[in-house]
């Protein structure tokens, strides 16, 4: 038996489940904590942070293509052709993210928690994602969004600051 917080159905659910929040801003609040190691740390350590701070944004989009997958199977219909495409991209941009260049998987990793943003809404929108993520994504995303953004631009002048 696996203790849970939130005794119901998610999927159904209007407002937040606790046990959705916590574990949705925990894995936001691990961006900040490591725009603040990377503030407060210098040379390979920061290097490290950088590198752990890539991984963390990349294992993020492959939870999130998850999450697209795993919230088909609640659908009474089954799922659509859309929703593995939707995995697919999610996980290999995930990925792609982890073996990308730095720089260029900084500039992108933004746009696509934008995308998955506006994707998170619509599907919600539509009943294919649970209903609180109208509640729940918005802010989360737009937070993830910001803090990727200045890990990007942290990690681009600690790598001018090397040269």
């Amino acid at each position: 038996m696996t203790p849970r917080i939130y005794h119901g159905e998610e999927a159904q659910a209007d407002h937040v489940p606790l046990e959705g929040g916590l574990l949705g801003w925990l894995a936001i609040l691990m961006l900040a904590v490591l725009l603040l190691c990377s503030r407060l740390t210098s040379g390979k350590i920061r290097s490290f942070v950088f590198r752990l701070a890539r991984i963390w944004v990349a294992g993020l989009f492959c939870f999130f293509a998850g999450v697209h997958r795993g919230a088909s199977f609640y659908n009474p219909e089954g799922p659509r052709l859309s929703d593995p495409l939707i995995f697919l991209s999610m996980h290999f941009g995930g990925l792609g993210l982890a073996l990308l260049p730095s720089r260029t998987a900084w500039r992108i990793a933004p746009a696509g928690m934008l995308l998955t943003l506006g994707g998170d809404v619509f599907l919600a929108r539509q009943d294919r994602l649970p209903r609180f993520f109208l509640r729940l994504r918005p802010l989360q995303l737009l937070v993830a969004t910001a803090l990727i953004a200045l890990l990007g631009a942290a990690a681009r002048n600690n790598v001018e600051a090397q040269v």
